[in-house]
């Protein structure tokens, strides 16, 4: 239980009071855990005694039961492949299996995984961000109804972070939102299912759009040698990409869309995989060919570095 916490802890920012009760289990070290946080390790002046887990909070870690694969939890293209590589832990993030960690604490856990991502280059599975498109005569139109900056302004070939809202200001994703072309958009969306509220607001607004999901799942590459993998993966003219700007091309055959973003504040690029439950293993093969010279290491999301980037999170 102790070393079980003491990874979350820092994973999610969470206190070990909290993690420990979420596990289930009341003890540290065969301490009660009021006993242990009466006060805090690094500030013992300041009492803590008063402290509650949040009610959001106490529902969640462990359960003792396997969870099923249905259309409620479902596997993505890219998890057979994770498995491959490692994945031991996993969540769900928008009903789809999240790998959260390959290397396991005994062999250095998330900080060798993060010493990966600082100083060679890595490749997270994130086909959770699934794919929203926008398409049709009205789709500026459309998407700059509901998202809170001007997608005017969004040039064809480009993307831009995005927030959308509803009526009382809540905000209900934070996708990155891609223009691939004049009429034609994608959300690559966060955790709520974003494409039920766009087809819901359309009922009233009946702009000339299709809204829908799109067979496409990235990969993210990060880390200071992402740039040299990738010219590698695709050539030179990746280098010449801004932040944040898209790239049509091919690896291995297989159609791809390529953005220099990422949440690590390293360098670093997502791969949209087209029709990716065709091509997930090409894709994902490739690019560990190609990354081996460059030290490449497959990972999880790398949150600790995205908070030491000052990156917000919505969850």
């Amino acid at each position: 239980e102790d070393t079980y916490a003491s990874s979350l802890s820092f994973e999610f920012s969470y206190s070990k009071k909290q993690i420990i009760v979420n596990c289930g289990s009341p003890y540290i070290n065969n301490k009660k855990w009021e006993e242990c946080f009466m006060t805090h390790p690094n500030h013992p002046n300041i009492d803590q005694s008063d402290r509650v887990v949040p009610y959001n909070l106490r529902q969640s870690g462990r359960t003792p039961v396997e969870l099923l694969i249905s259309t409620r939890v479902r596997k993505s293209p890219f998890w057979h492949l994770s498995i491959e590589a490692g994945c031991w832990r996993a969540t769900i993030y928008n009903r789809i299996y999240h790998p959260r960690g390959y290397v396991k604490p005994e062999d250095g856990g998330m900080m060798t995984e993060y010493d990966a991502l600082v100083n060679r280059v890595t490749m997270w599975n994130v086909a959770v961000e699934r794919q929203i498109r926008v398409k049709g005569p009205d789709a500026e139109a459309f998407v700059n109804y509901v998202i809170t900056r001007d997608a005017t302004k969004i040039k064809p070939g480009n993307g831009k972070y995005a927030i959308l809202c509803n009526e009382k200001g809540g905000v209900l994703n934070d996708p990155i939102l891609l223009r691939l072309s004049e009429d034609e958009f994608w959300f690559s969306i966060s955790d709520s299912d974003l494409m039920l509220w766009l087809q819901g607001v359309n009922v009233g607004k009946k702009h000339d759009v299709e809204i829908d999901e799109i067979d496409v799942c990235p990969l993210q590459i990060q880390g200071p040698l992402s740039e040299n993998l990738m010219a590698k993966l695709v050539g030179e003219p990746v280098r010449d990409i801004p932040y944040y700007g898209l790239m049509e091309t091919q690896i291995n055959g297989v159609d791809v869309v390529i953005s220099q973003t990422g949440f690590t504040g390293e360098k670093g690029y997502e791969i949209y995989v087209r029709q990716a439950h065709d091509n997930a293993e090409i894709v994902w093969n490739g690019v560990l060919a190609a990354g081996e010279e460059f030290g490449l290491q497959v990972v999880a999301p790398a949150h600790h570095r995205r908070i030491a980037a000052g990156i917000f999170g919505y969850f």
